[in-house]
């Protein structure tokens, strides 16, 4: 088994969250993010993420709600061994994003409208 080493020196910010890397069976844990990047620490099922800010390309945030509410994000990485994305559902995810704004520039954030506000739009003819 991998041994944790933490990648941020300093911790800014820590919630609840889910990890999605499997839809059917999501893993429950703690999102760090800090000076160096975020982390999730798995809570039953033993296992870490960790992602560096250097390494985040993109991150599309989940909008509900007529964009009210943030349900989490998904982040798109790049490195050397290719590209992944990681999709994260996060109790407080608005102030994660805040804390995530201060490392990474405006421009890496996207909205991503869910699916579920297109069944109440209204269709022009």
């Amino acid at each position: 088994m991998d041994h944790y080493t933490p990648i941020n020196q300093e911790t800014e910010f820590i919630t609840r969250a889910n990890s999605m890397l499997n839809p059917i069976n999501p893993h429950s844990g703690l999102l760090l993010i800090g000076d160096t990047g975020m982390e999730f620490q798995g809570e039953k099922d033993p296992g870490y993420i960790q992602i560096p800010w250097r390494f985040i390309t993109q991150v599309r945030v989940q909008l509900l709600f007529w964009d009210r509410y943030v349900r989490g994000f998904t982040v798109e990485t790049a490195d050397e061994t290719g590209k992944r994305e990681f999709e994260f559902i996060v109790k407080d995810a608005k102030t994660a994003l805040k804390t995530m704004r201060k490392h990474l520039p405006r421009e890496t954030f996207i909205r991503q409208r869910s699916n579920f506000g297109q069944l109440f739009k209204k269709h022009s003819k």
